[in-house]
């Protein structure tokens, strides 16, 4: 079905999975979810391209110093490593990570404060250098060191020596934003490492999650990257959602695909955004939750990537971002819970092996009972007769996790088709400027029009997904997304071959019936 690269905003009017690419990589048979298995290598280029752009928006940012003064005698050597860079120093970083060196060592003598941007700001010129000559370890030992003191300062009580070089709520957040992207440029050079990137994100991520509560007027304690609380609790439904305190609830994830679906946007978008709390790490925070998910996807944990897609969602909404993102988020949080629907169908199947050696019973025949598209045909007194002999011979506890894996499978196909619902009637309560202007939105709304086609396929809804299918060509026609035309048409034609295939198949049962009589 979906390629298992997410979609993400590009800077300009194009959204994008990756330059180039197209924004799905495999199609998945839909009448049966195939056992999962993680392709790291495409998610270490999706991983890896996300980060590019964080780290080269941080460097940026500090690379000309724009709002820095520097002592007079710093600022002479600086220009020494900038010219030394530079394509007229012939891009000399030997000697540029030198003069950055020497500038350190000045502000050293000068007793610079080590929190402040200029201290940091070279710093980050001698991290580049170190990069640049291929010196990895001692990059990430500077990295190393400007995220320890950020951490020590932002951790730190407000009466301590450390919590007293904080001047403010807004000097804070300008801290919380520089340690988001410093965290961004460790997982970066960490990136074969997952665990460590997910830990270093985490610990980094909580921090800021932590001052947007408290921004929020919330209570700072027990923060969660999880909890559905930043927006649920401030819904009408928030005596109904009070008791749910982790989003892997599904309870809660539920609620977020209602509040979404039936989004009379001026109560969940309008009156309950608070834009100011994440102010002014709001990019950064959501960049590293992004890839924060990715990271869980590269490891094969969909149902973190999923939970941490759906937070990210509820975050966005109260952060007040603009309607392309969000719709956006939102489409990737509807492929990831899909993706972790597939998990539980594997789960299902290996389940149905089980009770069929246990009720000595030919699988392919229990496996033709619950997919009309096997060539296999069960009559009904053999369908009878097998259902008995494993409903005798299958154990209660069996049955139940068997029925429970089933059921919450069910809950995250609807959840799929509420979130991809809330997409196309979110988009229409936009003023039409703003979605002709912004050409994310268009591919965004054919992306979840294309998913809920996708969803009504594999439910066997034939008429309703060559519909919705269609539909999703035109819209990714009118808006230039050729990347998914093609996948549409793929779609198109599994769907007229599964059609075919359950009409022989239908046909055949009625002739055997005739040849029988």
């Amino acid at each position: 079905m979906f390629r298992a690269v997410l979609k993400t905003r590009r800077p300009g009017l194009k959204p994008r999975a990756r330059p180039g690419r197209p924004v799905f990589s495999r199609a998945y048979n839909y009448s049966h979810f195939p056992n999962y298995e993680a392709p790291p290598s495409k998610f270490k280029r999706f991983i890896n391209f996300n980060l590019y752009l964080a780290s080269l928006t941080a460097f940026a940012y500090y690379m000309w110093w724009p709002k820095h003064t520097f002592p007079p005698s710093v600022a002479k050597i600086l220009r020494k490593g900038l010219w030394a860079e530079s394509d007229k120093g012939e891009k000399d970083y030997q000697l540029a990570l030198k003069h950055y060196l020497e500038a350190l060592e000045e502000c050293r003598e000068l007793r610079m404060d080590r929190l402040s941007d200029e201290y940091t700001g070279i710093q980050l010129k001698v991290g580049e250098m170190y990069e640049r000559l291929g010196m990895l370890d001692d990059a990430a030992f500077v990295y190393n060191e400007i995220a320890t003191l950020y951490l020590s300062v932002l951790k730190a009580a407000p009466d301590s020596v450390q919590g007293a070089r904080v001047t403010g709520i807004d000097h804070r957040g300008h801290l919380i934003q520089k340690d988001l992207r410093i965290a961004l440029k460790l997982v970066e050079l960490n990136r074969e490492n997952p665990l460590l990137s997910k830990a270093i994100l985490i610990t980094h991520l909580l921090i800021a999650q932590e001052e947007a509560n408290r921004k929020m007027g919330m209570g700072s304690h027990d923060v969660s990257l999880l909890a559905p609380g930043d927006l649920l609790n401030l819904t009408a439904n928030k005596d109904n959602l009070e008791n749910l305190k982790q989003l892997n609830d599904p309870r809660a994830e539920q609620e977020l695909a209602n509040a979404l679906k039936n989004n009379n946007a001026e109560e969940v978008i309008v009156l309950k955004t608070n834009p100011e709390a994440w102010e002014p790490f709001a990019e950064e925070f959501f960049s590293a939750m992004d890839i924060l998910a990715a990271i869980c996807i590269s490891v094969g944990d969909i149902k973190a990537a999923s939970s941490i897609r759906v937070s990210m969602t509820s975050k966005m909404l109260v952060a007040g971002v603009s309607p392309d993102k969000l719709l956006l988020s939102q489409c990737n949080t509807a492929l990831l819970l899909y993706f972790q629907a597939e998990q539980l169908q594997a789960e299902e199947q290996a389940l149905r092996k089980k009770f069929a050696a246990a009720a000595g019973v030919d699988h392919a025949k229990v496996k033709a009972l619950h997919d009309p598209l096997q060539p296999i045909l069960v009559l009904d007194g053999d369908a009878a007769q097998i259902k008995q002999k494993i409903t005798e011979s299958v154990l209660e506890d069996d049955k139940r996790a068997y029925e429970e894996i089933i059921a919450n499978k069910e809950k995250l196909l609807d959840m799929v088709v509420a979130t991809y619902e809330s997409v196309i009637s979110g988009s229409k309560t936009l003023p039409q400027e703003i979605v002709k202007e912004n050409a994310t939105i268009g591919e965004t709304v054919a992306l979840a029009t294309y998913g809920l086609g996708v969803v009504n396929l594999h439910l066997s809804q034939y008429e309703k997904a060559e519909r919705l299918l269609r539909e999703a060509r035109v819209r990714s026609k009118s808006c230039g997304y050729d990347a998914l035309i093609a996948e549409i048409e793929r779609e198109l034609q599994k769907l007229f071959n599964e059609k075919n295939a359950v009409k022989n198949k239908d046909d055949g049962i009625e002739m055997d019936i005739h040849l029988t009589k």
